[in-house]
């Protein structure tokens, strides 16, 4: 455990904290540490800790503006990863018939061809498929000038959100998904007591909102109005200086590159309207569109799910998240290739 958590109550309870939701569970990110918590089928809560070398610790430059943005949302993502990874084996573990006792599978291969196929189906309906409908539609009559981008880069954007609102009401419907946003619920609503310095902390975690401003739904809703602007203005240049108009998978080829840019910038600006909340209207309103997502994405949590969210949050924070908590017994084959 960290024992500067255990001595600097007042640093800890003004320090901004982060999580995920999980399968049965949260991820907790902390200034200190990152941990995960799920709730496994006999009622027991098993926690976690997270071990990886972040990039900011391998590069100065990660530490500067717009470059940390970039590195905490990779870093955030790879973390994310193996929480959720790891929580779905809890969840699938089954006792052995003859003992008793929980066995685990260890295959690796269906998480990682999981992932790379809902990459590229999210490359196709979220990137591909708006822009060369966009295309399509806008260039039926001919070429078409670099000060016209624009309009197929802001019909494209509409495509998107479109898509991605669809989306996200279609898995809404699904019992695994709506008990995800449950968590996710959970993880806001433990975060809001957490920084307000609220005790007990479950009873008044479990009367707060399930919204909040620095969620990762608001960045990826700000990432992608930002990506609308960026690559608007970026086409133009293209199409203007080489005189080619590039086909979209031409352009998916080079916007990929320049996403961790436009992550940056989207960092940054949210970064600086939770700073200023309580005395902007501009700051108030940019975080409007995120908190009206969550909407979406959250459900209000109970006492059950809270008190896995506290749980990883105290792992995160190097304290002791309690005696019904049991701590995770790693091994080597754990954290293949995680620690440095």
């Amino acid at each position: 455990m960290n024992d500067r958590a255990e001595n600097t109550d007042s640093t800890v309870h003004e320090s901004k904290t982060g999580g995920q939701a999980v399968i049965e569970g949260v991820m907790m990110r902390s200034p200190f540490s990152t941990a995960v918590a799920v709730r496994k089928t006999d009622g027991l809560i098993l926690a976690r800790r997270l071990d990886m070398k972040q990039l900011k610790d391998r590069n100065p430059i990660w530490k500067k503006p717009v470059f940390r943005g970039a590195a905490i949302l990779i870093d955030t993502l790879r973390l994310g990863m193996k929480a959720l990874n790891w929580s779905a084996e809890i969840a699938e573990e089954k006792p052995d018939e003859k003992t008793g006792i929980e066995k685990r599978k260890t295959g690796r291969a269906g998480p990682f061809l999981t992932t790379v196929l809902a990459f590229l189906l999210a490359i196709v309906l979220f990137a591909w498929l708006p822009l060369q409908s966009s295309k399509w539609i806008l260039e039926s009559g001919g070429s078409i000038p670099a000060t016209q981008q624009f309009g197929i880069h802001m019909l494209a954007g509409l495509f998107r959100l479109a898509a991605f609102l669809i989306y996200l009401g279609a898995i809404s419907l699904m019992p695994e998904i709506r008990r995800l946003f449950v968590y996710h619920g959970s993880e806001h609503q433990t975060i809001h007591a957490w920084e307000k310095g609220l005790e007990p902390l479950v009873e008044k975690a479990v009367e707060q909102s399930p919204l909040h401003q620095r969620c990762g739904t608001s960045f990826l809703l700000l990432v992608m109005l930002g990506t609308i602007l960026f690559y608007g203005i970026f086409d133009s240049l293209v199409v203007l200086v080489t005189g080619t108009n590039p086909n979209a998978l031409i352009r998916i080829i080079y916007h990929l590159p320049l996403i961790p840019f436009v992550m940056g910038l989207s960092y940054e600006l949210l970064k600086l309207a939770d700073s200023h909340l309580e005395t902007s209207a501009l700051a108030r309103a940019i975080t409007v569109p995120g908190l009206l997502l969550q909407r979406l994405t959250t459900r209000k949590a109970g006492k059950e799910e809270i008190e896995v969210a506290v749980a990883s949050l105290m792992v995160s924070l190097g304290r002791n998240p309690g005696p019904f908590v049991t701590m995770w017994e790693e091994t080597v084959d754990d954290n293949p290739g995680e620690k440095e």
